[in-house]
């Protein structure tokens, strides 16, 4: 990049001593506009950044092979997305603050397909379960379980309880953030 008063701007790239690479635009020494930034754990973000945040639309790919494409903001999942991990789960929809929250369908690895509303990362609210039995069940979820008041069911029953685990697979193992010794200053450059 060139330098401006001793300052980075533009286009460039940073190689940090950590093993962390950006590539990409620089505002005031600090990631901004179109990047990429390379972990050296093989976590890599390539999208918008502003003021060393990942912010605006980007992809991330996380060292477990887990790939999130979406909105973000403050260095954060937030707004819409869709993050795909190796165990066969998938969620699409809305985050808030990193965590799947608000409407979305989530399909879990053992092909059952939720559908409705989350929060930190639960079933919460109105939705409805499409079990890979055939069942499917409508109603209220609260903290990750069905409300047996009100709920409605239709097609074929499961054949036990252990076939239709509620549990939200996938949502407690979804990837942080960002490696915690994420640096996005450019105090140190090779470019």
């Amino acid at each position: 990049g060139s330098w401006v008063v001793g300052v980075i701007e533009g286009e460039g790239r940073a190689t940090y001593p950590n093993g962390i690479v950006y590539e990409g635009g620089f505002k005031n020494a600090r990631n901004d506009g179109q990047g990429v930034m390379t972990y050296a754990d093989g976590y890599k973000y390539d999208g918008s950044w502003k003021d060393g945040q990942r912010n605006g639309m980007g992809t991330a790919t996380y060292p477990d092979g887990t790939v999130y494409t979406g909105s973000f903001a403050d260095g954060l999942r937030d707004g819409t997305g869709k993050i795909t991990m190796p165990d066969g789960f998938t969620y699409d929809g809305q985050w808030s603050g990193g965590e799947i929250d608000g409407a979305g369908t989530a399909t879990y690895p053992n092909g059952d397909i939720y559908e409705g509303s989350f929060e930190g990362g639960k079933r919460q609210g109105q939705g409805t379960m499409r079990y890979k039995t055939g069942e499917e069940v409508t109603g209220q979820w609260v903290n990750g379980a069905l409300q047996e008041t009100g709920a409605q069911e239709t097609g074929a029953a499961p054949a036990s309880d252990a076939d239709t685990d509620t549990t939200p697979k996938g949502t407690a193992e979804i990837p942080a953030e960002a490696p915690a010794d994420s640096t996005t200053d450019a105090d140190s450059n090779d470019g």
